[in-house]
């Protein structure tokens, strides 16, 4: 046969097919450039010609998430999945926006339908890790972020195409993946390539810097000195002054590292503009409408045994009860989730873009209780119903313990304590997600105080509101006698003595909080009065909080 009679049994692509190839080509090539406006343009030619284009819809989504459209993105999506429902791609981006949605459950359903169909796309493996982490599956998540930068590390030529900032967002989430599994030295790694790639990556110099202890001999203070002036906005400011003042602090450059977290904080202090006024009228609210009399009134309730809420001011020893606790054969730890804020939130429809606000609060009690249960019990599934209890361990549910004592009244319910100084300084030093509003008031050391503060003014209500029915468990008594206090949790959690709860530093299950590194340590005392190591500089703060009663 010879190769004139071969080209005659090609089928000759039409005109049609052509242009639409043409476009779809400008496209892809418009979305990835950030040209957005052109690539929808693009796309609208091709589905004037092709409705059923799938890539065209699948595009269109893509762009209306990056304009801040999520819900018309999901819709989009849906329909690029209907004309190619075998599309990993495009599970795994509508994953993604469901979570931007606010809709963990859908999201990680559909995050395991994308898995399930096998993809060996970077990208994809990549954006299907970050909904696993974000839905709290972290040994998937890690899985995903595996095989992609594995993929990262063969396949040389095809990676090297992929831009050096993508190649480093991945290194940097699986460097995150991998703290949170434990495998620190393999986090180091990851995080360093991350570095290599993007010097200027400054989450990832935070990141790093809290792996471990640094010491004189081993520390990255010369680096971290050397990228101040390339600094280019306040996210830069702190994600790159926290990790000089952790290394600050572990060298025992204290004085040094307090200059190094306001110098950190200053610039995003002054973005986000948060008043300690309007935390102290959420926090009144708060008391005023859970009124003993009407948390101890009765109506309808969801009798669901299941949750164990650990609520607390964040960085207070949360995370080592949740491992205690998790230990136990009877207790699944589902981390921090945000169900029942977003179930409140949603029920009462009020108009804010706040979840957590005086004007949700107001109308959270007119709600039907047993619904309010029954929702948040139904949104934490598949991840939760395979054991006895699970755990939830979201600190911020410290202000919905009223409601939570109507809606589920044999839920089990911790708050952790800690030394007001301690905590305050423990907060100061976080580094919390910036788009986390509600933890704004870490920005200034003094504003830590002053939320404390109404923190302890609530927790003396909830202690008279709930009559018996909250456990306030002293961080430091914890440490100092681990198996007495381990045998307080599991009897006001109704569970047997198990001798694993006691060892809880050796489980494998993965720890996505701040505390991932030291809850591997087991039980430790150092981090007891740690602010006395501040000196002078911690005296302000201590008049506040002591004028306060809040250490009579």
């Amino acid at each position: 046969m010879t190769h004139a009679t071969l080209a005659l049994r090609i089928p000759l692509m039409n005109p049609r097919q052509q242009q639409i190839n043409t476009l779809h080509r400008a496209a892809q090539k418009a979305v990835g450039e950030g040209q957005l406006r052109e690539a929808h343009q693009h796309c609208l030619a091709i589905l004037k010609l092709d409705q059923e284009f799938a890539d065209a819809w699948f595009l269109c989504g893509v762009i209306a998430a990056h304009n801040g459209r999520v819900s018309q993105a999901v819709a989009i999506l849906h329909k690029a999945i209907g004309l190619a429902p075998g599309n990993a791609e495009y599970l795994a981006e509508l994953g993604k926006q469901l979570v931007a949605l606010r809709q963990p459950k859908q999201a990680l359903l559909t995050a395991q339908q994308a898995y399930g169909l096998k993809p060996s796309s970077l990208p994809t493996l990549n954006t299907l890790g970050t909904v696993f982490s974000h839905c709290g599956e972290h040994e998937t998540a890690l899985a995903c972020f595996a095989q992609a930068a594995h993929g990262l590390n063969t396949r040389s030529s095809s990676a090297d195409k992929l831009p050096a900032d993508w190649r480093a967002d991945l290194y940097f989430n699986y460097g995150a993946s991998l703290q949170f599994s434990g495998q620190f030295q393999a986090a180091e790694d990851a995080y360093e390539k991350a570095i290599a790639l993007l010097p200027q990556m400054y989450k990832t110099h935070s990141a790093l810097s809290h792996l471990r202890r640094q010491t004189a001999q081993s520390n990255h203070l010369a680096r971290l000195q050397s990228l101040r002036a390339g600094i280019s906005g306040p996210q830069d400011q702190l994600h790159l002054g926290h990790a000089i003042a952790k290394e600050q602090e572990d060298l025992e450059q204290f004085s040094e590292s307090l200059a190094s977290l306001a110098w950190a904080k200053q610039g995003q202090a002054q973005r986000v503009g948060h008043t300690a006024e309007k935390d102290a009228v959420l926090f009144a609210a708060i008391r005023a409408l859970f009124t003993p009399e009407f948390v101890a009134s009765q109506g309808a309730f969801c009798d669901s045994p299941e949750p164990i809420f650990i609520v607390g001011m964040p960085r207070t020893g949360t995370t080592l009860v949740e491992q205690i606790l998790s230990s136990h054969s009877q207790v699944y730890a589902a981390g921090e989730l945000q169900d029942f804020p977003l179930q409140v939130k949603r029920m009462t429809d009020s108009p804010s873009a706040d979840v957590v606000d005086v004007e949700t609060f107001t109308r959270s009690v007119e709600l039907d209780m047993a619904t309010l249960g029954a929702s948040y019990i139904d949104g934490t599934r598949p991840r939760t119903g395979h054991t006895t209890h699970f755990i939830d361990k979201l600190p911020l549910n410290f202000m919905y313990l009223g409601l939570i004592k109507r809606a589920l009244p044999n839920a089990r319910l911790i708050c952790l304590r800690r030394d007001p100084m301690d905590t305050c300084l423990s907060n100061y030093r976080q580094l919390f997600a910036t788009n986390f509003k509600y933890y704004h008031y870490n920005y200034d050391l003094l504003d830590c105080g002053r939320y404390y503060i109404e923190f302890d003014r609530l927790m003396r209500h909830w202690r008279e509101t709930l009559q018996g029915s909250l456990l306030e468990l002293q961080y430091e008594a914890l440490v100092k006698d681990p198996e007495q206090h381990t045998k307080r949790l599991l009897a006001h959690c109704g569970l047997p003595w198990e001798d694993q709860c006691l060892s809880f530093h050796r489980q494998k299950s993965s720890v996505a909080t701040a505390s991932a590194v030291q809850v591997r340590q087991g039980v430790y005392t150092s981090s007891v009065n740690r602010w006395q190591r501040y000196g002078d500089a911690m005296q302000p703060l201590y008049e506040m909080l002591e004028s306060a009663g809040c250490y009579s």
